[in-house]
């Protein structure tokens, strides 16, 4: 289809300036376009649904000057795609009249659509945020709703360090206790933080702005991710990969990028997790210091373990632990955990761990072994500030591995611990690693107390999750 004549609606009846007024404040105050980048955006979706359209910056002045009041149906599907307002809903119901909310993200490019319906398209607009615009990404952000009615602060107004040290808290929150324990705050934050990005928009706080609300959005798409909640945390990756670029945060587009991955690892989707790695890569290397790219490709490592390639998986190891000498002593927040001690190698152990189960015979035993030892070896490197997660993933595969090696009495104390530290970590990860140790367990061992283990642990996955309540969200809900 080809569409050069935006204005071939133009006599269509006249429905008042309203909608040029509120197309004008979408453009402006939610995305923060110029009319050139606006129409660049409508045009790039365009190509993405195979039509060729010629979207200029003049067509978007007509539409926010009121001279064409209502466009053909193809420009106005297009514009609904990337959630400007409609013009047919002044016609169907011209006294209402609406003006949209003062946040900085757009509507969901399809309700209720995965991202995954359109991965090749996802992936498309992923690498050309990377190196072009991000806002290209536009369309694939989350709907945050109406933000929070303001309330009296007891200390001073809120600012990007107020989000800043919220999200750090928030962080520590979700590694002790899982994502159930912060997504309902991190969301109402978020809120908090898109309304203060489009009130300092032009001021010399933007920048530092971004850079908060794009840490906080791959926390709240973490979170999800750790939940269970995959489509949710892609959105929210997404918000987060676009504040970075328009930051022009390397480290934290490559940590996001991390992010995409790993939704990917987890919906069983190899190729796809190591396309984010390696385009995470790219920003990467620009940025101060290598701990985004040690992470990555221990993480390549992981996807390749998947796929059952032994050789790229311990070469994308040793990539890592290469990057890993060269790091500094400064390292991102967003970065940190990777760092703290014993966590490389307690991700080393789920990597042997996965390829193990994509091995046979004498294979898959040996990768077991490893797997277990590296477990072994992350437990005895903890030191404070570890994440309770993570430890509880060290016993979990400790018990897994030991279960598949017909260790019983080894797997059961690893077992009995997972079991008690279950308790306070609220984790969709750790109900799925839970279960499947369960099963490998039944499947190993007729002992009775094995059967009583497993019995345990489907009381636990059947129970309603814990909902832990972040020490700060009381504070954050009425933000």
């Amino acid at each position: 289809m080809d569409v050069t004549d935006p204005e071939a609606g133009h006599g269509a009846p006249r429905t008042g300036g309203d909608w040029a007024g509120r197309l004008r404040a979408y453009r402006r105050t939610r995305l923060g376009l110029s009319r050139a980048d606006f129409a660049e955006l409508v045009n790039a979706q365009a190509r993405r649904l195979g039509i060729n359209a010629a979207c200029s910056e003049r067509h978007i002045a007509r539409w926010e000057l009121g001279e064409v009041r209502r466009p053909n149906k193809t420009y106005r599907d297009l514009l609904a795609a990337v959630g400007a307002p409609d013009p047919d809903a002044e016609i169907l119901a011209p006294s209402v009249r609406s003006e949209p909310a003062p946040m900085s993200c757009a509507t969901d490019a399809a309700p209720g659509t995965d991202v995954r319906e359109a991965d090749p398209t996802f992936l498309e607009a992923l690498a050309s945020a990377v190196v072009g615009s991000p806002d290209v990404l536009i369309p694939w952000l989350p709907t945050l709703g109406e933000p929070a009615p303001e309330t009296p602060f007891a200390g001073p107004e809120p600012d990007h360090h107020f989000v800043r040290d919220a999200t750090a808290r928030l962080r520590e929150i979700d590694q002790r206790h899982g994502g159930s324990a912060v997504a309902d705050a991190a969301t109402n934050l978020l809120k908090l933080a898109t309304t203060l990005l489009a009130r300092y928009r032009g001021e010399a706080r933007e920048h530092a702005m971004l850079i908060a609300a794009a840490d906080l959005a791959r926390l709240l798409g973490w979170a999800c991710h750790d939940v269970g909640d995959q489509h949710r945390a892609r959105r929210y990756a997404t918000m987060a990969l676009l504040f970075a670029r328009r930051a022009g945060a390397d480290s934290l587009v490559a940590s996001t990028l991390y992010v995409l991955g790993r939704i990917s690892l987890i919906e069983h989707d190899p190729r796809t997790a190591l396309r984010m790695f390696q385009l995470g890569q790219l920003p990467a290397q620009d940025a101060a210091n290598g701990g985004e790219s040690a992470r990555l490709y221990a993480n390549e490592a992981w996807a390749h373990a998947m796929m059952g390639d032994a050789s790229r998986m311990q070469f994308a190891l040793a990539r890592a632990e290469d990057e890993i000498t060269r790091v500094g002593d400064l390292v991102d927040p967003w970065t940190r955990v990777f760092f703290s001690p014993g966590e490389f190698t307690g991700m080393q152990s789920v990597i042997y761990n996965e390829y193990a189960l994509t091995a046979s015979g004498r294979a898959a035993e040996e990768y077991t072994v490893k797997a277990v030892a590296s477990a072994r070896e992350s437990l005895a490197a903890y030191a404070p500030g570890r994440p309770a997660r993570s430890i509880l993933f060290d016993n979990i595969t400790i018990a897994t591995g030991a279960f598949r090696l017909r260790q019983i009495d080894e797997a059961m104390t690893f077992a009995n611990a997972s079991l008690r530290l279950t308790s306070e970590v609220d984790s969709g990860r750790v109900a799925d690693r839970l279960g499947r140790m369960a099963h490998v367990a039944t499947l190993t061992s007729p002992r009775s107390d094995v059967r009583d283990i497993c019995q345990d642990i489907r009381q636990v996955l059947d129970t309603a999750p814990h909902r832990a309540r972040s020490p700060i969200e009381p504070r954050l809900a009425s933000a």
